[in-house]
């Protein structure tokens, strides 16, 4: 049940695989929340490590009342994107905060999150957040952005110039509604983000760091070959395309300028399995013969 208007309930949802060596300190630092009315979604996604088993005794140690408001959700694998979905349609929630389980957050995010959110009545919270390298740390945040110039945000996207990490935004749970899952780990939540800026009516800033991003995952999807992760990256921009929400006019020339080098450079079946994509794409198409 959604908590009263000074304390919505607030829905984490934390997607999980081969985290065994990761997921206490994740748990640990959502469950040290200084917010009460939280709900913790953890979604594992067909995993065969000890993720489960090591979360389960970080819960055990946890007083009845916050053992109450987890659950952990068990599905066969099929990727970040689904298990993250898993977890929204499960989401009870007022606001959505997504955390992948190898970073950690401070005590007090969620509280800040929705002390800001009620603050400013706004739909989507964007904030700071720490790249970890191990020994040391980086400050790392996003330009200033509003309501007013979404879709120059939504631009930098696709040209890397901006973040669409969606553990860095902080969304009321109807901007998820109806929303449209790609199907592949690699720029997932470029695909999310581009719809829930599209549909913020209000965007606010939080110049707090507020996660810990950890860079020294071997197991990361960032890890894997640079070429899987292009297609994978350029299918995911060319399906988002090819289902045509109103967002996709505002970035689609910058969509199919990142998806078509793409498959220019690992895999030139995608201009025929996509035919969009070879008429929409004659500059790049040109320079490159196919």
């Amino acid at each position: 049940m959604n908590g009263p208007r000074n304390t919505p309930l607030v829905s984490v949802i934390v997607p999980m695989y081969g985290v065994e060596d990761y997921i206490a300190c994740c748990a640990e630092s959502l469950f040290a929340q200084t917010y009460p009315a939280v709900e913790f979604l953890f979604v594992d996604d067909g995993g065969k490590d000890r993720t489960v088993e090591i979360l389960r005794g970080v819960l055990e140690r946890q007083d009845p009342d916050l053992q109450a408001r987890v659950r952990i959700i068990s599905k066969a694998n099929e990727g970040l994107p689904r298990a993250r979905k898993t977890g929204l349609d499960a989401a009870a929630g007022d606001y959505i905060f997504h955390l992948d389980a190898d970073d950690w957050v401070e005590p007090d995010a969620v509280e800040r999150l929705v002390r800001e959110a009620l603050r400013t009545d706004a739909d989507l919270v964007y904030f700071d957040f720490w790249k970890e390298y191990g020994s040391r740390h980086k400050l790392d945040r996003e330009r200033a952005y509003s309501e007013q110039d979404k879709e120059r945000w939504m631009k930098r996207l696709y040209n890397d110039r901006a973040y669409g990490y969606v553990w860095c935004k902080f969304a009321r749970k109807a901007l998820y509604r109806d929303i449209f899952v790609p199907r592949y780990n690699m720029h997932e939540d470029i695909v999310f983000s581009t719809q829930l800026i599209w549909r913020a009516s209000r965007i606010v800033q939080l110049s707090v760091p507020l996660v810990h991003y950890r860079r020294t995952n071997a197991s990361s999807a960032t890890r894997v070959d640079k070429g899987t992760r292009r297609i994978q990256s350029a299918r995911n921009i060319l399906d988002l395309c090819a289902n045509d929400g109103p967002e996709v006019a505002v970035v689609r020339k910058e969509m199919i300028r990142k998806a078509s080098w793409n498959a220019f450079r690992y895999d030139r079946s995608l201009f025929d399995t996509y035919p969009f994509l070879r008429k929409e794409a004659p500059l790049i198409l040109r320079l490159s013969g196919v």
